[in-house]
């Protein structure tokens, strides 16, 4: 592919014509005007025509799919995280919260809740599409123009300035399963010439609907849980095992106990039948069903998309003051209702109750449920441990989510100096409401005086269901208000041109109320996590930059920042980078970056997170046991509490590179970089704790009781809690190429090409312990955001053809493969039950193709339609990840849609 793009490319520049003239812009990264192809940052620009050619509807699906994303990315199919149904960037694979996103170059707020309930970000879906002029990603690191704690990048979204005219848009879209219908009209106005009338106004209104895909409604893996024909695993759930364990089924099980509350026999299945095929697999494998288990098929409640309905409106208004000045406002208001369903809840479960500061496992153990001997769906006849779920009671989330932002400034030239100031309060707000989940305390007094009954076939009446199962509302709301003004002029001559300086200054005050779901304070919620935050500070900033020309063929840039928290105190961090050009087709060029980022209100506030998330495997059980339910992926509590001594992250980012025109409109960029995070704020990771306890005195691991089978050993690990600490370092590294050319045909059009790739050569995490982890190529690190994984190289190759009214793009993506490990030279992550890897312990590589044509119909109307996953390539077998089933959403979430095809329409008045 690379090849060819540099052939293609090199035939297109020797019949180009002569390269389009360059105007003096503003470009991310600086806050000195100067010509793109000047920048000493390495910048990828999104025009609004090159986000049109990726036939993508949303600000989400674009931004995702560049090629410097990557692990901790949030996709909004997994709606079952705290953060669910949001959308975010995690440039280099830093995590969404050392990924900056800004809105013509100014900060909003972030989404209402944090990812795994700790990590900040913008929501990608609140920013409206069809009011998106071009998108900026700076790609060197932290960024001493908007904020030190940039530390992976900054994404940079501007939206339009002026418009004048009438256009409406309508689109239509569906898989070539005939669903997911994606409908949306947008309609946009705008009156004032500036020069002319001195004023200009303009809004944009979007609406979309897009309706779910079920995930059983795909083929093989995608389409069940049991995915050992194709060499993976079955993860359906309902297994009794030899030990007595599992039992959660749609019949329902009882273990009798003894008078002390310990069990007195085994797991015992409830009256009733099922298919036979949901009786396998049978003892002697490693997914022991020797209890003859009703196993069901979680997939049947999964999606691949979740319904949503969001409406956009922007506008903006600029009023000429004079020949030099301009004053703006914006308003902008984003709306969004998500609907969400995942598998029915079980009756128990494992978790810490925060405000009596203990375990609480009803389980096992003196808070176990307990169903008394008299109760009607009693068989035994004595006390017993009930399980069971409910077929016909998903658990359901719906999400409504609604983000304000209000701006108001002024710019212009005054002796010299180009500047521009302005207020800004942001907003975001999102209520959840849940159904579906028990509340054990209620639980307990409805076994107890037999109301609530389990059992195939059950129906609970109402009256009992909302006592039992209440409906749990919570809210996450954010608020930044802030005030800026920065300004830049050009100073004294030297021999290479005029010395550029910016100058900058911010005050914002930030506010996050983070409410926890109902009763999960006391661990009162069967299955669902605590996860809330509080705080409030203000934050003041100052900062420089110098752009040195000194020779023609040199350029230095200084920059300097210093940042006040109220909660933290100040720290300052400088940036410095040069450019040089020996000929007028070849410049090299680099950045030296410091960022730090400050604690967030989750990690050092009146906050705590008590979630779900994964390890590899038991390493005290599974070498005796060699039982899937201590050697595979497993689920496990991890409880993190907030630390009010937590000290900021810092950072170091170093990037090195070439600018190249070999022949005439080729362009090539290739720019090596490395970012060095320290003082990680980490929360509770089982999968370290749990490898090496010593290194985490302050952690606990819970345990369950011992099972039958082998009583000799400890029980399967429930829980691992610790506090959020500075601990340990991230350095990752690689290689960034950009490569582009054009060529025009004649009176046959113009062919323009372009490729970017990023390789990620080194992603290493050195633990608190001393451990050192090398993540990229691997699933790891599986904590992170849905276990999405570290593909090294992620590629994007586009092809356009232009002639008159007619336009045709195709556009390759491709995402490398990555072995089944934690890190690499692990042990693979799901083996059967020999020890033999599945799936040769490697997720396949992963290549699409999307096409997009337009044709200008006349001067006023134009048709557009687009096919993403040309060849409907299904998404590679992934077993590891718990974003969904069987499937990566973060890598590969195109794949499990399949071939999707949009049809729109544009008419201008």
């Amino acid at each position: 592919m690379f090849i060819g793009g540099i052939a293609l490319s090199m035939q297109m520049a020797n019949a180009q014509t002569a390269g389009d003239s360059i105007q003096k812009v503003e470009i991310t990264g600086s806050s000195i005007k100067r010509a793109e192809a000047e920048t000493i940052s390495v910048v990828q620009t999104l025009s609004r025509k090159d986000i049109e050619q990726t036939g993508k509807t949303s600000i989400a699906e674009v931004v995702r799919s560049i090629s410097a994303d990557n692990n901790g990315s949030i996709s909004g199919s997994f709606t079952n995280g705290f953060a669910g149904s949001a959308s975010g960037v995690s440039l280099r694979g830093l995590s969404v919260s050392s990924t900056l996103v800004l809105i013509n170059g100014r900060r909003t707020a972030p989404y209402g809740f944090g990812d795994d309930g700790q990590r900040s970000f913008v929501d990608l879906n609140s920013i409206p599409l069809d009011a998106v002029d071009r998108i900026d990603i700076l790609k060197d690191g932290a960024s001493a123009i908007y904020g030190s704690d940039a530390i992976a990048g900054v994404v940079n979204v501007i939206l339009r300035q002026n418009y004048v005219g009438k256009t409406i848009s309508a689109s239509a879209g569906t898989s070539g399963e005939r669903d997911g219908t994606v409908t949306s009209m947008s309609g946009a106005i705008g009156f004032g010439d500036l020069d002319k009338d001195k004023f200009n106004v303009f809004a944009t209104l979007d609406a979309k609907h897009q309706k779910e895909i079920k995930q059983s409604s795909r083929e093989k893996w995608l389409g069940q849980a049991d995915s050992r024909p194709w060499g993976g695993r079955d993860q359906r759930n309902g297994h009794t095992t030899a030990g007595n364990g599992g039992g959660s089924s749609f019949l329902g099980t009882l273990r009798p106990l003894n008078a002390a509350g310990g069990p007195a026999g085994g797991v015992k299945n409830m009256p009733g039948s099922c298919d036979p095929i949901n009786q396998d697999p049978t003892g002697g494998t490693a997914h022991d069903n020797t209890g003859g288990g009703c196993l069901w098929d979680p997939v049947q409640f999964s999606t691949i998309q979740p319904e949503t309905k969001n409406l956009n409106l922007f506008v903006r208004g600029t009023l000429a003051l004079g020949e030099n000045t301009r004053a703006y406002s914006e308003v902008g208001v984003f709306k969004s209702e998500a609907i969400t369903r995942t598998s029915p809840s079980g009756l128990t479960g494992a978790g810490f109750d925060l405000v009596n500061a203990r375990v609480n496992n009803t389980s096992t153990g003196p808070d176990q449920l307990v169903m008394p001997a008299n109760h009607p769906d009693n068989f035994l006849g004595v006390a017993a441990r009930p399980r069971w779920v409910d077929a016909s009671r998903p658990r359901a989330s719906d999400l409504e989510s609604t983000v304000t932002r209000v701006l108001a400034g002024v710019k212009g030239n005054i002796a010299d100096w180009d500047y521009d100031t302005g207020v800004l309060y942001a907003e975001s707000k999102t209520d959840k409401t849940q159904n579906g989940y028990y509340r054990t305390s209620a639980l307990r007094q409805a076994l107890n005086n037999g109301t609530f009954r389990i059992g195939k076939g059950v129906i609970n009446t109402p009256e009992v269901l909302a006592l039992v199962s209440p409906t749990l509302n919570n809210s996450g709301i954010t608020k930044s208000t802030s005030f800026d003004f920065k300004a830049s002029r050009e100073l004294m001559e030297l021999p290479g041109g005029k010395m550029g300086i910016a100058v900058g200054a911010e005050y914002r005050k930030e506010k996050t109320d983070s409410q926890s779901t109902p009763y999960t304070d006391i661990n009162d919620i069967a299955g669902l996590g605590y996860s809330a935050s509080k705080g409030s500070r203000d934050v003041t900033a100052l900062y420089t930059e110098l752009a040195v020309p000194v020779l023609k063929s040199v350029e230095l840039q200084f920059a300097l920042r210093t940042d006040d928290y109220s909660d933290y105190g100040r720290s300052t961090t400088p940036k410095v980078g040069f450019k040089f050009t020996p000929t007028s087709n070849f410049a090299l060029r680099g950045t030296y970056a410091e960022g730090f980022r400050a604690p967030s209100a989750a990690e050092n506030g009146d906050s705590a997170v008590a979630a779900f998330t994964n390890i590899a495997n038991d390493p005290i059980r599974c070498p005796v046991t060699k039982l899937a339910l201590d050697c595979s992926n497993q689920s496990v509590g991890a409880i993190t509490i907030g630390n009010k001594n937590i000290k900021p992250e810092e950072s170091k980012s170093y990037s090195l590179g070439m600018v190249l025109e070999p022949i005439k409109n080729v362009n090539l960029s290739l720019d090596l970089w490395q970012i060095v995070r320290t003082g990680e704020i980490n929360g509770s990771d089982p999968g370290a704790v749990v490898d090496n306890p010593a290194g985490y005195p302050d952690a606990q691991i819970v345990r369950g009781e011992a099972t039958t089978n082998f009583p000799n050993l400890p029980g399967q690990i429930l829980m691992v809690k610790a506090p959020y600490l500075n601990a340990g370092e991230t350095k990752t590294s690689g290689v960034d190429l950009d490569l582009r050319g054009r060529i025009n045909l004649g009176s046959s059009g113009k062919l323009n090409s372009g490729m970017t790739v990023t390789y990620m050569k080194e992603f290493t995490r050195t633990n608190a312990d001393g451990t050192v982890l090398e993540f990229a190529g691997t699933h790891g690190d599986i904590n992170l955001s849905g276990n999405g994984g570290t593909p090294k190289t992620k590629v994007r190759f586009t092809l356009g053809w232009e002639n008159g009214p007619f336009q045709l793009t195709g556009n390759v993506n491709y995402v490398s493969s990555i072995s089944n490990t934690n890190q690499v030279g692990g042990e693979c992550l799901d083996v059967d039950e020999n020890d033999v890897a599945l799936l040769n312990c490697r997720i396949a590589s992963f290549t699409t193709m999307d096409t997009f044509g337009k044709w200008a119909f006349s001067k006023n109307f134009e048709l557009t339609a687009s096919i993403s996953n040309l060849f409907n390539k299904k998404a590679p077998l992934d077993v590891q990840t718990y974003g969904r089933v069987n499937y990566n959403p973060s890598l590969h979430q195109t794949g499990a849609v399949g071939r999707y095809f949009t049809l729109a329409g544009r008419y201008t008045f």
